[in-house]
């Protein structure tokens, strides 16, 4: 989120992130970027590689690509299925220490359901398709409102993860180490929980 911050405030056009696999981080990305691409491949020996848990709901568009292995009918098979069952689904985020989700706004406007593309990234088949099915689920979200929606959420998130990290640090730099270090022994030992552990350390047992 903050090297994406960078680049937006030196004026690039459009951010790309990529992630790594299947995993948490993927979930999260949800909350970082404004159009989400699951890409998937067939031949995988495992049709349930598309609805590995939180990833399949999260996708904003779909993409198979090695769309020249065999297996990508029973792949995009898998991936229609399971769309029909996961959408639509809210965003997550979380604001003030709490969960809040965003739906997609109460229009007349269709709800967006995620396009499979496929694609050979080696030779660049399906790609101008792909580049058409971002354009659309961008311009769709601007006109139904929820990219605002999204952008205030995303926004107050990050908001939020910097003002806790803030408090934290000012709070352990104003306590005594030591008193901390005893408190958090008591912790451990089962002697206090965590909750008795916040507030002693609250009432006035600062330097």
């Amino acid at each position: 989120a903050d090297i994406a911050r960078v680049l937006d405030a030196a004026k690039f056009d459009l951010i790309l992130i990529e992630t790594v696999g299947a995993g948490q981080g993927e979930v999260e990305i949800a909350s970082a970027a404004d159009t989400v691409l699951v890409v998937e491949a067939p031949g995988l020996g495992d049709d349930i590689q598309a609805i590995k848990a939180g990833i399949l709901e999260i996708a904003d568009v779909l993409v198979i690509n090695k769309a020249d292995r065999p297996g990508v009918e029973n792949t995009e098979r898998a991936l229609r299925t399971t769309l029909e069952l996961a959408h639509p689904t809210k965003r997550i985020f979380r604001h003030h220490g709490q969960t809040m989700s965003i739906d997609a706004p109460e229009t007349n406007s269709r709800i967006w359901i995620p396009p499979i593309n496929k694609t050979i990234a080696t030779t660049g088949a399906g790609i101008i398709e792909l580049a058409e099915s971002i354009a659309k689920h961008a311009e769709h979200i601007r006109q139904n409102g929820e990219w605002a929606l999204r952008d205030r959420a995303r926004l107050g998130s990050e908001l939020d993860a910097v003002l806790q990290e803030e408090l934290m640090n000012r709070f352990i730099g104003s306590i005594e180490k030591v008193t901390y270090e005893e408190t958090l022994e008591k912790v451990i030992n089962r002697e206090m929980s965590p909750i008795e552990a916040i507030h002693f350390l609250l009432n006035g047992r600062m330097k």
